[in-house]
């Protein structure tokens, strides 16, 4: 049985995100930004002063993003 690659990839991948947005860095001259898209946004109740934490294996580069809400 052959399969195609885009089905390849669907059953490698695993399961589908229930929200994914593609957003593009941008640069104010110090640090790169982006934007947090609305839909994310009001999933998950972020509001101004909410801080988002980064923290990044160096071995593999995985980025795993974690949320502190403001008081």
């Amino acid at each position: 049985m052959v399969i195609s690659p885009e089905k390849l990839h669907g059953l490698i991948a695993g399961p589908s995100p229930d929200i994914e947005r593609l957003t593009t860095l941008s640069s104010d001259g110090k640090n790169l930004l982006t934007r947090v898209p609305r839909e994310i946004v009001s999933f998950l109740n972020l509001k101004q002063g909410d801080k988002l934490r980064w923290t990044v294996n160096a071995a593999t580069k995985e980025v795993r993003v974690e949320i502190e809400h403001s008081e």
